[in-house]
């Protein structure tokens, strides 16, 4: 949740909750790692060892609780990331300050398959979020604005609160072409499904995702969802679904509730993708565009007593590996590339859009460290941009930027990050990195800012 801020923000551009919809790196890449870890640790003929770097987990195989655990079908998994934020130069408030903000994430699968023969899995996860100030609200940005658009700490959000972030039912069908999950979830989970996941600190560059607009709630929000995915061969698939949206669930009241009150409609989101194996060494890519349709009215932005009664989001992203031993491998230089555009009548941002690349095992002697880039740009809606222009305009405060009253015209920010990721051993690693952010807030008179980051990961 915000702070309060010493100047009030009139007419807010948008509040930063409904951006926190990308993919932690606890979200995907980490749940994903742990999966696979299960089945590595049931075969391994010796526990892991407790703080081992070899171990995937801090606290190693627990005197063989894990691998007695994975027969059963069940996994366990408890995860911590921590995020500081220092501006070095420029921003709205050039004082310099560090500011923090983590999350522990618990997550519990049961897979009916080893004692049951059915191809299906429960899975529960819990996050807790303790969130220190952001940067991008103390410094960087313009308070007038609101709060948009990016977030200096991606893992900062929806209140310092414990969630039921996931408790869904995955079945599969006829041999693995067909599958359907339904529960609480966030729709980013099926609906933007990168490889890695959310590895820069910086939130824009975690991916142009459909989570720029004001309506799709990401993690740490779940709703009550169901969704269905058909694959047509080994390439090629196809996947919608049917999520509650329903801004009640944003509330720190409603941390485990199972309740829908508060629902206002449905999001139904229909997405294809495609994942080839490139030429000879057989590189893996992986493709994808969706499109939604939600059915709940929203205020026009140049006419706030009128009503639309729909609004429709696309998005797409594209990644390949270019270097590297191939197949599945994550060695070697991975480029990425993501777009998304918004309801042009109803959405304060209009578009986003950004690319960069991954490379892993940059340096022989340390296979496993990543260094990543990325500049993304969020572009405002012109129509949110007139509406504030004739509101400064009836104030007689055209130009006046210094006025308190003054309403800052959003145009475009641009944001830049570089990382290099360090696996002090397999279960932690420490990420400094470096963001430029050209016009924070999506205001141009904001002076362009730097901030260090520096990022930590545990699986316990």
């Amino acid at each position: 949740m915000a702070r309060d801020q010493n100047v009030a923000p009139a007419q807010p551009i948008l509040n930063f909750q409904i951006l926190m919809t990308y993919p932690t790196p606890h979200s995907f890449r980490t749940l994903i790692a742990a999966a696979i870890t299960l089945g590595t640790a049931s075969a391994m003929a010796q526990p892991m060892q407790a703080f081992s770097a070899d171990s995937p987990f801090m606290l190693g195989d627990l005197a063989g609780a894990r691998t007695e655990m994975g027969k059963s079908g069940l996994f366990f998994g408890l995860f911590y990331v921590t995020e500081f934020a220092t501006n070095a130069k420029g921003g709205y408030n050039e004082d310099r300050v560090t500011e923090r903000s983590d999350q522990t994430t618990a997550l519990l699968n049961y897979s009916l398959m080893p004692k049951h023969g059915i191809d299906g899995e429960f899975s529960i996860v819990i996050t807790n979020r303790n969130n220190g100030d952001l940067l991008s609200l103390t410094r960087l940005n313009d308070p007038r604005t609101g709060t948009l658009p990016n977030l200096s700490q991606e893992v900062w959000g929806y209140g310092s609160v414990s969630r039921l972030t996931r408790l869904t039912y995955n079945q599969h069908f006829a041999d693995r072409t067909l599958r359907v999950r339904v529960g609480k979830m966030t729709p980013t989970e099926e609906f933007y499904p990168t490889t890695l996941g959310c590895e820069f600190q910086s939130l824009i560059n975690c991916g142009a995702v459909p989570g720029v607009s004001s309506i799709w709630y990401g993690w740490p929000i779940s709703t009550w969802s169901a969704m269905g995915e058909v694959k047509f061969n080994s390439n090629w698939y196809a996947r919608a679904g049917v999520y509650e949206q329903n801004p009640d669930t944003t509330k720190t009241s409603r941390g485990f509730s199972l309740s829908n009150r508060g629902a206002q409609g449905q999001i139904v989101p229909v997405l294809v993708g495609w994942r080839p194996s490139v030429g000879e060494k057989k590189m893996a890519g992986n493709y994808f565009a969706g499109v939604y349709y939600s059915n709940v009215k929203s205020a026009d932005l140049s006419d706030s007593s009128v009503q639309r009664n729909s609004k429709k989001t696309l998005w797409a992203y594209g990644e390949q590996q270019v270097t590297g031993p191939g197949g599945d491998s994550p060695q070697g230089l991975r480029l990425f590339a993501s777009a998304v555009v918004n309801d042009s009548r109803t959405e304060v941002l209009q578009k986003a859009y950004g690319a960069g690349f991954y490379y892993m095992g940059l340096f022989d002697s340390r296979p496993q460290d990543m260094l990543g880039f990325s500049v993304a740009a969020v572009k405002i809606n012109d129509r949110f941009t007139a509406s504030r222009a004739a509101v400064n305009l009836a104030n007689g405060l055209v130009g006046d930027f210094s006025s308190h009253d003054y309403l800052p015209l959003g145009s475009r920010e641009v944001t830049a990050e570089l990382f290099y990721r360090m696996n002090l051993a397999k279960w932690i690693s420490v990420q400094p990195s470096i963001q430029f952010i050209k016009a924070p807030g999506a205001i141009k008179q904001v002076p362009s800012a730097t901030v260090f980051g520096l990022r930590m990961n545990v699986a316990i």
